[in-house]
């Protein structure tokens, strides 16, 4: 006999899925500009980003952090923030789809 499903009803709301998954890609986003490029200010970061055809790969780059929340709710049996989470990073990789055919 099998035990029974257990969900957990503290951190499993959609809408934290969806907030951690814009937030974590945000911050990481950021912290390539703080790290990468701290002499230029935010707007020069993001047109010569643009410019040179790159912001495709670093906004990229900046989802993968998100498999850490997404692990950590599938493997805690937050599902519905899970599906937030997964929601976000669709979104995310529409919008890559987009400009890397539109720049």
């Amino acid at each position: 006999m099998s035990p029974a499903y257990y969900e957990p009803s503290g951190l499993n709301k959609f809408w934290l899925g969806l907030l951690l998954g814009l937030g974590f890609p945000l911050v990481f986003f950021m912290l390539y500009f703080l790290f990468r490029f701290r002499e230029l200010s935010f707007s020069e970061y993001i047109h010569i980003l643009v410019r040179t055809g790159k912001i495709v790969h670093v906004v990229s780059l900046a989802v993968f952090p998100n498999l850490i929340p997404f692990m950590f709710f599938v493997r805690t049996n937050r599902f519905k923030s899970g599906r937030g989470v997964m929601a976000i990073t669709i979104l995310f990789v529409v919008s890559v789809f987009v400009m890397k055919f539109a720049l």
